[in-house]
Order: structure tokens, then sequence, then C-alpha cells
């Protein structure tokens, strides 16, 4: 019976886990380039060691916990330094902690015209190195479908003053999940610089959360956790009445 108890205790705290990963999916489902995390599950035991070792009882886990990249919505701005890739790839900034990637592409300049993320890192040219715009002025400045920044001088005439890099990734699941969009390449990953980019200048792809989605896994992972909680409590009730047996004469 004990077996049995534990097996539940394990389930619930797997739908726990997903509970909380959508929670965090729901919180994010306006931010700029998010990408959903979900989860797999898998028994702790199988075939001849669940039958011999535990008597037919399964015990779960979370096997992963992976992100989907799917696109997102594109939702156009008209802002010239909002930008989102058509299909596969990534931005290239640099963060504190080294170089990462992100599909978020609100841009802004900093006072020195460094070009930055919505969340502040500056943005990567495909020499590695962070991109300076001479006028900060806005309506001077253009970006095309290649990602090339370019500012309109007195005369007329456009200069480029530099290449915003896109990348792919020979296996997104090379890629680490960190905070703010970002995302770390691990060491078998290899990233590859795209030539000719598409690119959607003056939109924003947003979150590819699905609310509808996100609220019916959360209402069917709700009540599966309450399930496993109803057999908890039946377990430990049942295990009570077996005490007091136990006492009897």
């Amino acid at each position: 019976m004990g077996s049995g108890k534990y097996s539940a205790l394990a389930g619930a705290i797997s739908r726990e886990q997903r509970l909380a990963n959508i929670a965090t999916n729901l919180a994010n489902v306006n931010t700029i380039g998010y990408k959903k995390s979900r989860m797999s599950f898998e028994s702790l035991l199988r075939g001849e060691q669940q039958t011999n070792r535990a008597k037919g009882i399964n015990y779960s886990r979370v096997r992963e916990n992976f992100t989907e990249f799917t696109e997102g919505p594109i939702r156009g701005t008209g802002n010239p330094l909002d930008i989102a890739i058509y299909g596969d790839g990534f931005f290239k900034v640099q963060s504190p902690d080294g170089t990462r990637y992100t599909r978020r592409g609100d841009f802004h300049t900093a006072q020195d015209g460094t070009l930055l993320t919505g969340n502040n890192m500056p943005v990567l040219d495909n020499g590695n190195a962070p991109i300076l715009i001479p006028d900060t002025d806005t309506s001077k400045i253009s970006v095309n479908s290649l990602g090339e920044v370019s500012i309109l001088s007195i005369d007329g005439t456009r200069n480029v003053v530099g290449t915003i890099a896109i990348y792919t990734i020979n296996d997104n699941k090379n890629l680490t999940r960190e905070p703010d969009t970002l995302f770390s390449l691990k060491e078998d990953g290899q990233e590859i610089l795209q030539e000719k980019p598409n690119l959607a200048v003056g939109s924003l792809e947003v979150s590819n959360v699905n609310i509808t989605e996100e609220m019916a896994l959360m209402i069917e992972s709700t009540r599966t956790f309450e399930s496993y909680q109803k057999v908890i409590k039946a377990y430990s009730t049942l295990g009570k009445k077996q005490d007091e047996l136990g006492t009897i004469g």
C-alpha cells in the first residue's frame, strides 16, 4: 500500500512542476520574442522492473523540460528599430555573461549610439562587435530586410553603418534557456551565420504562447493534481484504519 501512496506523490509532484511551467508561460504571454516551455513525463520503472520490483505500481517524473521554438505572430509597429525574423534564426547579443541568442527585436539606441535590445543587451554584427549608430535620430535610421543599418546624411545619401547578424543553430536542442528571452549555446552547438536573412522591419514577433492552449493545459493539470491528492489522502486514511485494526485486543 505504501508503494501506491508514493506513486501518487510522484505524480502530484510532476503535475505541480507542470503547473509552475504553465504559469511562467502565461506570465510571458506579452513578452516580445518569448518561446514557450513544455514538459514531458516518463515512468521511473518500465516492463519487468515495474512488474517485479514495484508490483505493477508506476512511478512518474518529469522526463524533459524543453522549449518550443515555433514562430510567434508578427505584429506591425511602424518603428524602424523594431525587427522580427521570418522563419528560423536568432539575433546575437552581448550579455554580462558572454554572447547569447534571442528572438527579441524591440531595439533602441543608447546615448553613445550602441544598438540595444529591449532588455539593454548590445546587438552584435557578423564580426561579434556591437553596432554603433552615429546619429541616434530614428527618423534618419533605416534597416533593410538583410539587416543592414543605414543613416540618412544631410545630402540625402544613405550610409551603411552596420549589419545586424542573424544566426541559426545546427540543432536548437543545443540552446539552454536563460532569463530575459536569452539562450546560451552548449559546447556541442554550432552557430551558422545567415548570409541572406529575411527580416520584417517595423514589426515585432510576439510570444508564441497561446492563452487558450495554456488555460486548457492548466485545467487538465489541476484536475490531475487534485486526483493525486485524493489518492494520497485515501492511502493516509487506510493507513490509519490499518493501525487501529492492528491494536485491537
